[in-house]
């Protein structure tokens, strides 16, 4: 990109007016960095301008620097107090995430032996069902043979008196 030589110191200028507002947001630095200076170069006019475009100007002598930000933590390596205290905000904070985790973890180990129980109830009222299923089947099972029993010992008996009555003699 071929621009004139004012708009580039323009770009320049206006580019390290906004980094110390960016400067503001960035991460922690151990050190602040020193205030950058912008100091414009004169610029020549221009000689022939085909048609009317806005030119932007920098004022000479500007100087730039970033106001500190009471909350960025560049300003708390000047106060030992104020690192004390995020640090100690830090670890309540991390405490309380400590605690309310370990309540959560009793809660699911809770959850998971009540269900467990339940489980082991289930299981075990089956195998009561299953059981008393069996004994019902067994006794039925007698009953049959009881059955099958007193059917045959019935028709011996009729069996025995149809023939007994063909043995008499009618008169």
């Amino acid at each position: 990109m071929n621009l004139p030589n004012p708009v580039r110191i323009s770009i320049v200028a206006l580019s390290l007016i906004c980094i110390p507002a960016l400067a503001q947001n960035a991460a922690p630095t151990a050190t602040p960095a020193p205030a950058p200076t912008v100091t414009p170069v004169p610029m020549p006019e221009p000689t022939v301008t085909p048609a009317p475009t806005p030119t932007v100007t920098a004022t000479p002598a500007v100087t730039v620097t970033a106001a500190p930000v009471a909350t960025t933590p560049a300003d708390t390596s000047a106060n030992p107090e104020q690192i004390k205290t995020q640090m100690a905000k830090m670890q309540t904070t991390m405490s309380e995430d400590m605690a309310k985790r370990e309540a959560a973890d009793v809660a699911r180990k809770a959850h998971m032996d009540t269900e467990e129980a339940a489980m082991k109830s289930d299981v075990e009222m089956k195998h009561a069902m299953i059981a008393q299923m069996q004994t019902m089947s067994d006794q039925i099972q007698q009953l049959n043979d009881r059955i099958a029993t007193l059917s045959a010992q019935l028709e011996a008996s009729t069996a025995k008196k149809v023939k007994s009555g063909k043995a008499k003699p009618t008169q």
